[in-house]
């Protein structure tokens, strides 16, 4: 019986130690980028970004697949280079920003490609609505962040997504339906 007692304690403990295995990092909103891009009457790409990003991210080096994200993005930071289509695609056909402020996504598992790429999945919500989404993430670096001279990494990562799947349908004859998505992140171990 104190045989089975220590086995059972010391496999918790492992448990336990995987569980804060991961390293946790603060994504900062400076030096990331969320970019989106969307056929525009047949005849060009219109690109716009979001400016205002938050979240954290716990990377298990040794075992990536442990490893998860979080992140959310404030729809008011939205900008294209035009202040009408801005208040279009802020307003309540579009994304609805004073309904919905935040667009947000929780990944649910992490699959390692090879040393430096991986398949993030998770759940994205966009205007209430939550779909799961696969995000093609590349490891651009691990190292120290020379000014705030802590522990940093920094990833790249692409996506499509349909706008329609979220209760965006407004001039889909016009306006494409794929969305692709397009983010650039540092994130940064706290102090």
């Amino acid at each position: 019986m104190l045989k089975s007692l220590i086995a059972g304690a010391g496999a918790l403990f492992c448990l336990y130690a995987q569980a804060f295995a991961a390293d946790r990092y603060v994504i900062d909103p400076v030096h990331t980028h969320v970019l989106f891009k969307t056929e525009r009457f047949g005849l060009s790409n219109t690109i716009g970004s979001f400016s205002q990003i938050t979240g954290e991210l716990m990377l298990d080096e040794a075992n990536p697949e442990n490893s998860s994200v979080t992140a959310t993005i404030d729809v008011a930071s939205l900008r294209s280079d035009d202040a009408t289509r801005e208040g279009h695609l802020k307003g309540e056909n579009w994304l609805d920003a004073a309904a919905y402020a935040e667009i947000t996504f929780v990944s649910t598992g992490v699959e390692q490609i090879d040393a430096g790429s991986a398949r993030v999945t998770g759940d994205l919500t966009v205007r209430g609505q939550t779909k799961p989404v696969t995000l093609d993430v590349t490891l651009n670096n691990i190292g120290t962040d020379p000014v705030s001279k802590r522990k940093a990494v920094g990833f790249s990562a692409t996506a499509r997504i349909n706008r329609h799947d979220f209760g965006v349908s407004i001039a889909e004859k016009l306006i494409g339906a794929d969305v692709e998505i397009i983010i650039e992140t540092l994130a940064i171990a706290p102090e």
